[in-house]
């Protein structure tokens, strides 16, 4: 545990907490994109914060769809998937690409764009959930199809590999489907899950996850479990009117000291 002597407490509590509220999120409670943002501003390597949070979060983010599928399990509709999987190999591969040290590739994503990348997520984010109704009854009513899968399962895999940020896009083509609410969870769990598994394999040859952050992250791994825990219960038992307008004044306060931090 010599280690953690890298870390102050006071660290070790914020990317905690951050561990926290991703895995809140598992559990059905929409807290998740506030996650990243926290942690890059609050990860004590600034100089390669964006880069590194988002390679520790990773095996976290595995951990934590094993645990949120034992909730959700026998509510996911694995088929819907069919229609993502292909195109979001795809998209995971070209991010992947992207996400290569500077001095590697002929297109590179630096550390700093990449805290551009994920504070502009964020304030989109929040953009989406103001219009969301209206984006939503534009997409009309519908069934799974490879045009759309393709279309989605790319953005997807793109958004996912560079920031953990493919949310809203799923959300955009989940509702549509009109699926019963803890068949839309578990089928985003089950997406997640397959998504994040792709994702190791590159984020491990391109040596994006580190031993120290994989030992931190063992070390924090007991609040994975209660923040699923109570992302499940709060789901069920909170009115979501209550909540959802205060997570995203902290998404967007938080996205934009994160664009102002990389300017």
């Amino acid at each position: 545990m010599d280690f953690l002597s890298h870390y102050a407490l006071v660290d070790l509590f914020w990317i905690g907490l951050s561990l926290f509220l991703m895995g809140m999120n598992k559990g059905g409670f929409p807290v998740g994109s506030i996650a990243m943002p926290v942690l890059i501003l609050v990860w004590p390597s600034q100089a390669q914060s964006a880069r590194e949070a988002v390679g520790f979060m990773l095996p976290m983010l595995c951990v934590m769809d094993v645990v949120a599928l034992l909730f959700y399990w026998r509510h996911a509709q694995w088929r819907q998937l069919i229609f993502l999987i292909p195109a979001t190999m795809v998209g995971v591969a070209v991010a992947s690409f992207l996400f290569v040290s500077d001095e590697g590739a002929l297109v590179a994503v630096s550390d700093r764009a990449l805290k551009l990348l994920i504070g502009a997520l964020g304030v989109l984010f929040v953009l989406y959930f103001m219009m969301k109704k209206w984006i939503l009854r534009h997409l009309h009513a519908s069934k799974p199809n490879w045009t759309k899968g393709t279309v989605f399962g790319f953005t997807a895999g793109m958004t996912s590999t560079l920031a953990h940020a493919a949310g809203p896009v799923m959300q955009m083509y989940f509702l549509p489907q009109q699926m019963e609410k803890k068949a839309f969870a578990g089928t985003s769990c089950a997406f997640s899950w397959i998504g994040n598994l792709m994702k190791l394999v590159p984020f491990i040859l391109l040596g994006r996850i580190h031993p120290a952050n994989l030992k931190l992250g063992v070390t924090l791994l007991p609040v994975i479990p209660f923040g699923v825990a109570l992302g499940w219960w709060l789901t069920h038992k909170t009115e979501q009117k209550y909540y959802t307008a205060l997570i995203y004044v902290v998404l967007f306060v938080t996205s934009v000291l994160l664009i102002l931090k990389a300017l």
